[in-house]
């Protein structure tokens, strides 16, 4: 049985209707607006149903699915990018899903100061995220040769000196990495009127040979932007041993921390 609920983006600043008319949410819906005093909810009516995909059991497992869930993810961001590009907005996690739009009212009144102030943050501002990878260390790793065989003289010693070498170079590595990572940080937030270090993706996650030490997310003025990139490629320049990714600039996910209960 169909039932339909409030599927919620943003919160903004009153935007015209016209911006939203081109966008489609999650489930390929339209999106629409849900205005409360001086606020606005951008919201989309999704089947939270008992075969709903939004319904309590399958969002559970749906959030569970890789698949599913950068689809999903992908869909909210550009709900949430093209809102931003016209009105200051304050982007909501994934799947918050209100009754009607009664409910999404009602959460706009309790959260009406917090989103106010949030608004107020993140006006001409936008959010940029920087990663900084350990270098490779040099030459193949103690792996990547076939093990000596069984009785050659003096392989058991050459085969652990070549493992500690290895070994060594990784604990380098990271260990610069690490330094490269908190003057990467230091210099950044120096061009931001926000920094946060957010927790390192896994490896296995980035697919990138080496571990990541920085995962760094700057709230940096729009009319700034151009200093900002010029400060990543400086960086990059001083530490050409170390990848630097910058990404940006998007709605201010990491600077919104507003109660959304």
């Amino acid at each position: 049985m169909s039932e339909s609920g409030c599927y919620l983006y943003a919160i903004a600043a009153p935007v015209d209707d016209g911006v939203l008319g081109g966008l489609r949410g999650v489930a390929g819906e339209p999106v629409r607006a849900v205005r409360h005093r001086d606020l606005v909810a951008v919201v989309g009516t999704v089947d939270v149903g008992a075969t709903g995909a939004f319904g309590e059991e399958a969002l559970a497992r749906n959030l569970n699915d890789l698949g599913w869930l950068e689809h999903a993810a992908r869909a909210h961001h550009a709900v949430v990018d093209g809102v931003a590009r016209a009105v200051p907005a304050a982007p909501l996690r994934l799947a918050t899903i209100c009754a009607d739009d009664d409910g999404v009212r009602d959460r706009l009144e309790r959260w009406h100061d917090g989103f106010r102030r949030a608004l107020d943050e993140v006006t001409g501002r936008a959010e940029w995220s920087v990663k900084v990878f350990a270098p490779s260390s040099r030459g193949p790793g103690v792996d990547a040769e076939p093990a000596p065989a069984a009785g050659t003289p003096g392989s058991g010693a050459a085969y652990l000196i070549r493992r500690k070498a290895a070994a060594t170079a990784r604990d380098d590595a990271l260990a610069r990495a690490t330094e490269v990572a908190e003057d990467v940080h230091a210099e950044l937030a120096a061009h931001a009127v926000g920094a946060r270090r957010l927790a390192g993706q896994d490896q296995r996650l980035t697919g990138g040979a080496t571990p990541m030490s920085l995962n760094g997310a700057y709230l940096v003025p729009i009319d700034d932007s151009g200093g900002f990139e010029a400060a990543v490629e400086a960086l990059r320049a001083r530490y050409t041993d170390c990848r630097i990714e910058v990404a940006g600039p998007w709605p201010a996910y990491s600077f919104v921390t507003v109660e959304q209960s």
